[in-house]
Formats: structure tokens, sequence, C-alpha cells
């Protein structure tokens, strides 16, 4: 049946509720997605397998129940009446296809424009590849496998920093075998040549591509020479992973002329994860990153981000130290914040300040960390747990404090803890607490221009850290009396 032809017609689900269908949304080889008055989507399954899926609906209906909302996935909520096979889902509304952020439309020739303008920049799709590794982390950790991830399977909201995953019908858990491999350029070559099974490492290895496609706008395996070659060798090449990957700079062949442009949209954090995955892991998938890598690298690839502020480039770009410039214009920053996460000892009331060019503390030599680094500019970024400890876990994370730069090039920082924190500069002058942000009650603390350092001091003993076994309290108390272990931040300013 045409998707014409529902148009205006009503469908009912076994519950005996009725929607009205108002547009088309999609199709794929399983079947149609339809739009409807009520403000929820129908699947229609029209697939040659179509019967097989009855028993599978009604139990992804319950599964999805069960599983947490952080997983993100459309499952779905009702059953279609016969003669209807199919379900209804829940609309994700004001999103759109993450086909849009790894496809640039052939009719628009600024690429810059497309990048940055039309679908949100580097940051924002930093903040996709975060976000759906972490739902399909979600997903993995309950016991399940999503099989069929590609672009046209997610949507990503146009505003805000959210995500959908769309098309559950394929989630399997060992009880229900998927009837396909996945959809081709994005299955794992294993799946592919039929010599392994789809699991949770399959699942990764899609994710992969899809990060690099909405990071560099190249498949990691598509050259210029593949691109011109038969469609359906190509496809199977790529598929069984016989084509060599783009970024491997060992070899010579399979080289794409897109991707030496937008290379520089992968910090070195990221290269690193992409040799591993489609180098060492595309045939060995025990050598393959996993999705908290991933997570973290996109984390720390975010922290790293400037936006241009020169007049009429809006391109983003990672900030590598007072002599970056912006790729795309060769611009400069008039003013750029770094912060430093680091530990703060302090030993009976005296606080020992870190030297900020050494490895060791002042007069105490104690395991200093140095977790991340922040860049702020023009756009205001958000400091959370993990800021602190890479090994947070990602359901306990949450933002602690705020910063972003006034109009006057100053510092701004909001404290979202339930406590009072401290501010000094290097000179341990000019002291300042900075309260709990409350909005409309509380002003934000401005660090001035005028001190080169300043120093953020949380809470002694903050339980931010999820293991400081390098750090032997009881020794360092042998010497030092009463010792404690606090959280700091090093803000500097950078001309």
């Amino acid at each position: 049946m045409d998707a014409q032809e529902f148009l205006g017609k009503i469908i009912k689900d076994t519950e005996g509720r009725e929607y009205h269908i108002t547009g088309f949304l999609g199709a794929g080889g399983q079947g149609m997605v339809l739009k409807t008055k009520e403000g929820f989507l129908l699947k229609i399954n029209t697939s040659a397998d179509k019967e097989k899926y009855k028993e599978r609906y009604s139990w992804l209906m319950q599964k999805g129940k069960q599983l947490p909302d952080e997983t993100r996935i459309a499952f779905p909520i009702a059953i279609l009446e016969e003669p209807h096979i199919g379900y209804v889902m829940h609309e994700a509304k004001g999103t759109m296809s993450l086909e849009d952020f790894c496809e640039k439309p052939e009719e628009i020739d600024d690429f810059v424009d497309w990048y940055f303008n039309a679908t949100g920049g580097l940051n924002k799709r930093l903040q996709i590849g975060y976000l759906l590794a972490r739902s399909l982390r979600y997903l993995h950790i309950n016991g399940f496998a999503y099989v069929d991830l590609s672009p046209k399977n997610v949507l990503a909201a146009k505003e805000k920093n959210s995500i959908a995953i769309i098309d559950s019908d394929n989630i399997t858990s060992g009880v229900y075998k998927p009837l396909i491999k996945g959809t081709d350029f994005y299955m794992a070559p294993e799946v592919a040549k039929n010599i392994g099974c789809i699991n949770t490492l399959t699942d990764t290895y899609s994710y992969a591509i899809v990060l690099f496609k909405l990071l560099t706008a190249c498949h990691p395996f598509i050259g210029d020479e593949a691109e011109d070659s038969n469609p359906d060798e190509v496809c199977k090449n790529a598929n069984e992973g016989l084509y060599p990957y783009i970024g491997d700079d060992t070899i010579i062949e399979n080289k794409n002329s897109v991707f030496e442009n937008t290379k520089v949209f992968l910090t070195d954090e990221l290269t690193e994860l992409f040799r591993r995955m489609f180098v060492d892991g595309k045939n060995d998938s025990s050598k393959r990153p996993t999705l908290l890598e991933f997570m973290k690298a996109c984390r720390h690839a975010r922290y790293k981000v400037l936006k241009c502020e020169c007049e009429g480039c809006d391109a983003e770009y990672y900030y590598t130290g007072k002599t970056c410039t912006c790729p795309s214009c060769d611009g400069h920053n008039k003013k750029v914040f770094t912060i430093m996460s680091i530990d703060m000892v302090s030993s009976e009331g005296k606080i020992l300040i870190p030297l900020i060019d050494q490895d060791h503390m002042d007069t105490l030599p104690v395991y200093k960390t140095d977790v991340n680094h922040m860049v702020v500019g023009s756009e205001a970024k958000y400091i959370q747990r993990s800021f602190f400890d890479d090994n947070i876990p990602f359901d306990a994370d949450k933002s602690i404090m705020a910063v972003g730069m006034s109009n006057i090039g100053e510092l701004v920082l909001l404290n979202y803890l339930a406590y009072d924190i401290w501010t000094t500069n290097n000179k341990m002058g000019n002291s300042r607490k900075i309260e709990p942000f409350v909005k409309g009650k509380t002003k934000p603390t401005v660090i001035s221009e005028k001190d080169n350092i300043n120093y953020v001091f949380l809470l002694k003993n903050y339980d931010l850290t999820t293991e400081r076994e390098l750090i032997d309290l009881q020794q360092l108390e042998k010497f030092y009396g009463k010792t404690s272990i606090s959280k700091m931040l090093v803000i500097a300013a950078e001309e």
C-alpha cells in the first residue's frame, strides 16, 4: 500500500484508540512511518517478513517499559489492530534527522555555512556524539544490542541537547534474532561476511562510523577513487572492510580530499580512537575502543572548542594555545580563559598552592591530578563533576559551575553547588565567597582581568573522585598533621 493512500484514514490500536493519519515521515526496508493528528507516529510494517514481527512488537513494548528513559529509544507504546502490522510510538518534536548533519546537500556549495550554521557546528556534533554513545551504553548495560544503527535512525533536537533513536524493530537480546544484518556502509565486517554474530561490539563499530561521518562528513572507508567506482562493489567492499581507513597515515591508498580539510574537527584523542577502531579493530573486535572511551573523548573535545569572534566568521575550532588561529579565517580571538582541574592539599589549615609550571606542590610533593582543561571564549560552558574525575559514572554526573565571558572580557562564574566555595588570586589576595546561585537573587561572581591567575576552591573532601589510592593521607599526616584533599580550579586569562 502506498503511503499516500493512508492520508486521511483512521487506524486503531488493539485497545481501540484511533489515530488520524495526517502525513508521511519516511520509509525503509521494513516499513513506513506516518504522522497522526494525535501527535503520535505509526510504524506500518510492509516487509516480506512482516508476519514475523507481530509477536516481536509486543516483546519490544514490554522491554521498552523496563528500560530507563535515558536509552532515548522510541519503543512501541501500543500495537496496531489488524489487518495492519505495526505499532504506535512517541514523536520526537523539534528534531531533524542525523542524515542532515552527515550529508551536505549537493545544492549547497558553502561547506562552512552548512556545517556551522545549517547544522549547528562542531560543538553541537560533539554533544550529539556524546548523547548517542550514552544512549547505546544504557541499552548495552541492560543486555541489548541495537543492530541497525545509522544516521537515518537517529533524530537530534534543533535547539536543545537531546536525541532520539527511532526504529527499534531489530533490537536483540538473544531471544529474538534480528531479521537483518544492519544498514549498508554502517555494519561491522564480521556481520557483513557472516562470520560473526551481532552484539554490542558490532553496535560500537557502527556508532564509530556514524560519529566519524558526523564530525568529518566523510565515510571512514570511502576515498576519492571509491566514489567513482561501481556502487555495488563499493558497498560490498566498505561493508566487509576491504578498503583501508582513509585516516591511516601509514598507507597512501584510498585517500579522501574532503577529509584532508575536515580532519581538523578531530582531536588527537578522537583520532587515536578512530585508528584503533578502523585499523586495529576492523577485523579484530577485541581491539575496538568502547562507547565509554568515545563518550569521554567527545566530552574532552567540547572543553577545547572555541567559537571564532571575527566578523563574518561563524566557525568553531579547537584551541591549542595563544598562537592558535581559526582554520577558516585565520583570525585570533582577543581573549580566552583557560581552566584546569587539579587536587589541592591543605595541612593544619595551611593551603599549599601547586606550581603551575611544575609537576609538584610547593613544599609538599604529592600526587597532582591534571584531569581536564577547558577553554572559555564568547560562549558559556558548564563544569561538571566529571571535569575533576573521568571515572564519575555518567548517571551521577551533574553541573557544578557555569562559566562564561562578560561583554568587557571578564570571566563570570555561577555556583550550582549547595554550599559556598571560594576564589582567590595568585597572590592569595582578593579572596571572595561564591555563594550558591539562585536565579533572581544571587549575582554571579566576576573574575577580574587584572588577576592573571585565579584559584577556585571547592569544599574540603567533597566527594568527586571515585578512588584516591595514589594519595596516602595517613602517611602525609605523619609528617604534616591533619591533612585534607579538596578540588581546585586554576583559571588563567590568555590574550
